[in-house]
């Protein structure tokens, strides 16, 4: 039962999606270890200034698999080194991609449009860049998971997997126009949700997070009466563990679902 917490505003409640829930992150500049040559920032996707990405690519003699990184609202397309340096040792490219940077109501139809473009130019580019299209991760955070989502659940066997974090906050949930479970299919990928915070957070009396994991398990429960149920897996209140890092599963993710160059 939704609470009585959504009489808010779809637009304060797509404030919940920020970046808030981002690590600080770091460009890549000439000094560090990722090689200069391999990363590309900025590239041009489309003709709007809000439409661009960065390209980290793994050294590689044949075709790399891709993760697409979305960042939450208000952040930016900066990736941990560490991430990076990571995926590409196991020959892995990284593509984090900008459109909307707050999304919200009357921009979300539009970013979908920018992600159906984004992904477009890839699959277009894939021999400049030396990219395996056929083997995809779609990544994103709160923002990020909602602008990915319906790509990410198209019917398209390039696509390989999910992983996203504080996926589809209270707010779409509202929305008159989608809700998130029309995109689930038999066809629908692999998917990895990682939570802050633990089950009925947004309904937390002294401090309310609409990151609700409770919103992913409506979505595994859907995998699960489609009968694919083993293709979703959900962890959440890493907030309160040790190690917070929203990407700490995401190489062992990505390396169960895609074919890495021998």
């Amino acid at each position: 039962m939704r609470t009585f917490l959504y009489i808010l505003t779809f637009g304060i409640l797509f404030i919940s999606c920020s970046s808030d829930d981002d690590e600080v992150l770091n460009t890549p500049s000439s000094d560090n270890p990722l090689t200069e040559s391999l990363v590309e920032l900025g590239v041009k996707y489309g003709p709007e200034s809000r439409q661009f990405l960065d390209i980290y690519k793994a050294e590689s003699d044949c075709p790399t698999p891709i993760y697409f990184d979305a960042h939450g609202n208000g952040g930016t397309t900066d990736v941990p080194e560490s991430l990076v340096e990571d995926l590409n040792a196991q020959g892995i490219s990284v593509i984090a991609w900008e459109s909307y940077t707050t999304l919200d109501e009357e921009n979300l139809e539009s970013g979908w449009d920018d992600a159906e473009l984004m992904f477009e130019w890839v699959l277009d580019n894939a021999e400049t860049y030396n990219l395996d299209i056929s083997n995809m991760i779609v990544g994103g955070s709160s923002r990020g998971s909602i602008i990915s989502w319906i790509y990410g659940h198209k019917p398209n066997a390039n696509v390989k997997g999910l992983y996203v974090y504080n996926a589809l906050p209270n707010s779409v949930w509202n929305l008159d126009f989608w809700a998130p479970t029309e995109n689930v299919t038999s066809a629908s990928p692999q998917i990895n949700f990682e939570y802050k915070r633990d089950h009925g957070s947004s309904t937390d009396p002294i401090d309310p997070d609409f990151h609700d994991p409770n919103n992913g398990i409506t979505i595994v429960n859907e995998y699960k009466n489609l009968g694919i149920g083993e293709r979703a897996t959900l962890v959440h209140s890493i907030g309160e563990t040790d190690n917070t890092d929203k990407y700490q599963f995401l190489v062992d993710f990505a390396l169960s679902v895609v074919e890495t160059c021998p």
